[in-house]
């Protein structure tokens, strides 16, 4: 029976994967189109006409993001990648359980003989690799432009393969808290209000904590702190934090979550249907 929870999760993500991963590629190869119709000159010129709160906001120098390398690297921050992974993200963490209570097919699914946790488990292992796939995709969208675009200087793929791994990572981390709203709530919607709530706080408070220099402190309230891919693409070996500091805070962030998550399932009376 546990089987079966597994092929229900990647029945109801698969699809959605799909349309996800072919935009991210279609997105990064346009994208990759677009920054080279620019000359390197004229946009750094536009980059040092932004005021200095702005410039010091983007974590990473003007002059590193005057380089094709810094325009590519815009991809990983890029509102659209992040619309599609924390959607990604919430539609998976909100789902499996408050989804299927808010269903009424929760009350059905708990009377077969299921191990409560897998519950948790099952989606959430789909999730992180689908996960992966999204953030590869980015890479492959990359890619394709490199491939079939003239940017005028040769630039590595493999350079960006930092800011994509923290990329999943960040996705892996949002779902298990998303996925841990979701243990504790009976209503989809309330739980992807809740951990979306989540994610522009966390988001507000690391903006206050790079934008103000006597609250740098408040950065450890925010997950998203460990989310450089920027600094992490165009300032290898000088970013601080490493890339292992905020790849593991955002894994062991994730793993706490879905523990959290399961725990709470496993105690928690599953209410009816409303």
């Amino acid at each position: 029976m546990n089987l079966a929870i597994w092929k229900k999760a990647v029945w109801e993500a698969w699809r959605s994967l799909l349309v996800c991963s072919v935009l991210l590629i279609l997105f990064a190869w346009l994208f990759v189109w677009l920054m080279c119709q620019f000359q390197l000159s004229t946009f750094g010129l536009v980059l040092r006409m932004i005021p200095k709160f702005m410039q010091t906001a983007m974590g990473v120098p003007v002059a590193d993001l005057a380089t094709r390398t810094g325009q590519f690297s815009i991809l990983f921050v890029h509102v659209v990648t992040l619309l599609v992974c924390v959607g990604w993200a919430l539609a998976r963490g909100s789902a499996s359980i408050a989804g299927e209570i808010g269903r009424g097919t929760m009350d059905l699914i708990l009377s077969l003989p299921i191990f409560r946790p897998t519950l948790v488990v099952a989606p959430g292992v789909v999730a992180a690799v689908g996960s992966a796939i999204l953030a590869g995709s980015v890479c492959a969208g990359l890619g394709l432009g490199l491939l079939t675009v003239d940017v005028g200087e040769e630039v590595a793929l493999a350079t960006f393969l930092p800011g994509a791994v923290n990329l999943f990572f960040m996705t892996f981390a949002f779902t298990g808290i998303t996925m841990l709203v979701s243990a504790c709530s009976r209503d989809r919607w309330h739980v992807m209000a809740i951990a979306g709530g989540v994610f522009i706080a966390s988001l507000i408070v690391k903006m206050v904590a790079r934008l103000w220099s006597a609250g740098e402190w408040l950065g450890y309230f925010s997950f998203l702190s460990a989310f450089e891919p920027q600094q992490l693409v165009l300032m290898a070996g000088q970013a601080e934090p490493s890339a292992l500091e905020c790849n593991a805070t955002l894994l062991g962030l994730g793993l706490a979550c879905y523990l959290a998550a399961g725990a709470a399932l496993w105690y928690r009376d599953i209410p009816a249907a409303k």
